[in-house]
């Protein structure tokens, strides 16, 4: 079932498209890397997708419905950007307002539960003003859990984090996905942490998806691979895969050709000589994860 769908989805700020025109498509049970430089426009997405801004043009569907549908928007939770948090109150109080407003049931049951689900202590007094950054961020979490969604938009969660309260929201997410069934999508420009969860990916650069892709999927295009810029590279292509029966390759611009199993380079040296196809080069690449979302980010400034 898809969770989020958008089309054409766009978000104009006076003469600068924040979101353009973007298409993104969410999985019943994904943890889904959102993925992008600052500025690309990940919170505005995550903003319409909750519907805390609206859209310029297209469309955003939640559970099939749109976003302002009022039982769609029961079975989502986010937390966006930072926590709306009284800080003269403690936890508990904070989360008691949160399930008064949503008109829960049991609000007392379900504020001690959804405290200890994220790791807080429902009989800790002290006001949120003293909480640490991962005592806070906890506390978001709690409150985009209350009333039991289906789906959470998570805007940056572990950002400022130290390690260990990383390694603690990452276990949180993925037991929520695992014994909840929750569908999760988080971005994040932390992309080791999001490799570690995340099943599949969504790439966006300047407010346009650049990419989505799952999980297995990146890692075949993270393997290492050989190399390889020919004078013929549709004949030196045809050849190799002919002559060394490969059948994991592809044929990047400029004719680069990308060779992602163990071969021979002596032999594919060889093999072209023979075949008078000149090798301008060839050598072997190792491509990590974030390489590769730099390059399909367009460079190496920070996302």
């Amino acid at each position: 079932m898809t969770v989020i769908q958008t089309r054409g989805l766009s978000k104009r700020y006076k003469d600068s498209w924040a979101v353009d025109h973007l298409d993104l498509s969410v999985e019943q049970g994904d943890i889904y890397g959102f993925i992008g430089r600052n500025g690309a426009g990940k919170s505005t997405t995550l903003k319409l997708l909750c519907g805390l801004a609206r859209p310029t043009q297209g469309e955003a569907l939640i559970f099939g419905k749109p976003v302002r549908d009022s039982v769609a928007r029961r079975r989502v939770g986010a937390l966006i950007e930072r926590p709306g948090l009284y800080p003269d109150l403690g936890g508990r109080e904070n989360l008691r307002l949160c399930a008064t407003l949503l008109g829960l049931d049991s609000p007392e049951r379900q504020v001690a539960e959804t405290l200890e689900t994220v790791g807080l202590s429902p009989e800790e007094k002290k006001p949120v003003k003293h909480y640490s950054m991962g005592m806070r961020q906890r506390l978001g979490v709690a409150l985009a859990l209350l009333g039991g969604p289906d789906l959470l938009l998570l805007d940056e969660p572990i950002n400022g984090l130290d390690p260990e309260g990383i390694r603690e929201m990452r276990e949180l997410f993925l037991r929520l996905n695992r014994e909840r069934g929750l569908t999760i999508l988080v971005s994040s420009h932390i992309l080791g942490e999001l490799s570690k969860i995340a099943t599949r990916y969504g790439i966006i650069q300047r407010g346009r998806m650049v990419e989505q892709i799952t999980a297995g999927e990146l890692e075949r295009k993270c393997a290492d691979y050989l190399h390889l810029k020919a004078d013929q590279p549709q004949r030196a292509a045809a050849l190799l895969e002919r002559e060394l029966h490969l059948t994991r390759w592809e044929m990047r611009p400029e004719g680069e050709i990308r060779i992602y199993e163990t071969v021979d380079a002596r032999a594919v040296g060889q093999l072209l000589a023979q075949a008078g196809i000149v090798i301008e080069e060839m050598g072997l690449h190792r491509q990590d994860l974030e390489g590769y979302f730099l390059e399909r980010m367009g460079g190496a400034d920070h996302v």
